[in-house]
């Protein structure tokens, strides 16, 4: 494949740019279609919930055997198959009669193609692009998404109030085949891996490990983390889910054995061990999933609050997250352009710092009717900041760290990363949510010497409360035959710890990123 492209050879960066820009705008109209779902389909929260992480879970879990295909097939040859699994999948989003097949359809399939898709994007910018050119590249890569971020929610937004979700999804499949039919531009791959044989062990075991690993921290906020929602749902009288994380670690451990064997042997690997003994590498995958970590857990939890509580439509949750979307592509954009001395340090120490600051801002911003804008906005304007200056740094330094002859490979495994940092985003703020709202909501209406004896014992009987509207609260606590002035109060406490829930929400994504702050310390001046 060409290495040193001509000034003018930019346009297959920019079909990669638009199946990024898909990819991206895929989630972003699942994440503000949150009301239409369950409007349609009958859906609960978390039912959707479930559909948001399906997508992340699935990709993340063949992500890194993508990055080994395309090595075999050929980077063109697996872009164009993720392209055709992506238009499958939002055909079966479109004719979707419930929320069932939607998320175990139209979803799975989606992951499964953008487990092809994006490895063979990041795999073909490290093949066609060198040195400034490469960072060039990777900046314009991230800046496709916070373009998504800006114009998906106002298009999708405007097809979701006025046209519906399915036409929504039904034009992310046209733009799909748009794409597919453009990948002419892109130069073949030289094939140079042909007889490599494929790790089908090591594909086998890593997808198992993953799978139960993510799928496990998926059910947390179902199952519960130590004790069950559901006793009947149990094992050992305990929630299923750290039992099924567990078993996914230890999958994971008898991979990366299987790997430095398979690694000795042929000399390949589906998961080579420079990308876990380079401490480059590391952490430039621990902030590429930081990245979709901080997407899924700030704007799930701002746009789940404002859909939810202040009842916004779907174009103007698109409007609440331009100032994020604008901030996140100016930044992955701008910096390698306009800064010519990259100081990684610095700028992902500033980037992290910016993710932390917004998350604090955005808190702040919640009320109980609603949101202050300005605040809001600001919050906003720093996570996106952040975002977009990791996402100018990230994939330089996984790059840079596995070397020319693992370079295109590391597309899957920071694929993968990004994957397993939006579904880890979602678990966590999920899990925070619904156990903060359960445990204020408990200890408040137990503690209100007004509430009746009957009002205390209908919510204590409750093994958890559900995060939903206040309509779909009074419905629920309707059933139960209390007094008018305990279903006034019971609705009064449970909007001031939805709220407070949200606020924890944000508090934890702040906590993570402190941590990884701290962890990444040690990263070069220097690229």
């Amino acid at each position: 494949m060409t290495t040193n492209p001509t000034p003018t050879n930019w346009l297959p960066l920019v079909v990669l740019c638009c199946a990024q820009f898909l990819a991206s705008a895929d989630n972003v109209t699942l994440s503000i279609a949150t009301q239409a779902l369950m409007n349609d389909l009958h859906a609960t929260l978390g039912q959707v919930s479930t559909a948001n992480t399906m997508y992340p879970l699935i990709a993340g879990t063949f992500m890194v055997a993508g990055g080994m295909l395309g090595c075999i097939w050929g980077w063109r040859m697996l872009f164009r198959i993720g392209c055709l699994i992506f238009i499958l999948a939002e055909a079966c989003a479109f004719f979707s009669p419930s929320i069932a097949l939607f998320t175990w359809g139209a979803r799975l399939t989606a992951g499964i193609g953008g487990s092809l898709m994006i490895p063979a994007v990041f795999g073909l910018i490290s093949a066609l692009y060198q040195q400034r050119r490469r960072v060039a590249a990777f900046g314009a890569l991230g800046a496709s998404s916070g373009i998504s971020f800006a114009c998906g929610p106002i298009v999708c937004g405007y097809l979701l109030d006025h046209v519906g979700w399915r036409i929504a999804f039904a034009s992310l499949g046209l733009l799909a085949l748009l794409i597919l039919l453009c990948s002419v531009i892109i130069p073949a791959s030289e094939n140079k891996r042909a007889a490599i044989a494929f790790d089908t062990p090591g594909f086998l075991l890593g997808t198992l490990g993953l799978f139960l690993t993510i799928f496990g921290i998926l059910r947390i906020p179902v199952w519960g983390l130590v004790m069950p929602f559901d006793p009947a749902v149990s094992v050992l009288g305990l929630s299923p889910a750290p039992f099924v994380i567990l078993c996914g670690l230890m999958v994971l451990v008898m991979m990366l054995r299987w790997e430095r064997y398979f690694e000795a042997t042929t000399g390949h690997a589906l998961l080579p061990a420079v990308f876990l003994k380079t401490r480059l590498v590391r952490h430039g995958l621990y902030l590429t999933g930081w990245i979709f970590f901080a997407y899924s857990s700030a704007i799930f939890t701002v746009v789940s609050f404002a859909q939810i509580v202040k009842s916004v439509s779907a174009m103007e949750t698109g409007l609440l997250i331009l100032p994020f979307a604008i901030c996140l592509a100016a930044c992955s954009l701008g910096l390698p352009l306009f800064i010519q001395q990259r100081n990684p340090r610095r700028q992902c120490q500033m980037g992290l710092t910016a993710g932390i600051a917004g998350a604090l801002v955005a808190a702040a911003a919640l009320h109980v009717t609603g949101f202050t804008p300005v605040l809001m906005a600001s919050g906003l304007c720093l996570i996106g900041a952040g975002m977009g200056t990791i996402a100018a740094n990230a994939p330089i330094l996984v790059t840079t760290g596995a070397g020319n002859r693992h370079a295109e490979q590391s597309g899957g495994v920071q694929a993968a990363s990004r994957d397993i940092g939006q579904a880890l985003g979602m678990a966590l703020i999920s899990t925070v949510m619904l156990t903060v709202l359960t445990f204020l909501m408990k200890y408040q209406v137990q503690h209100d010497p007004a509430m009746g004896l009957a009002a205390r014992q209908a919510i204590g009987h409750l093994t958890f409360i559900p995060w939903t509207s206040d309509r779909t609260f009074h419905q629920l606590i309707q059933t139960q035959n209390l007094a008018p002035g305990d279903l006034s109060g019971l609705l009064q406490h449970y909007q001031q710890s939805r709220m407070l829930s949200a606020r924890y929400g944000l508090l934890a994504m702040a906590i993570v990123t402190s941590l990884l702050l701290i962890r990444l310390r040690h990263l070069p001046k220097s690229s």
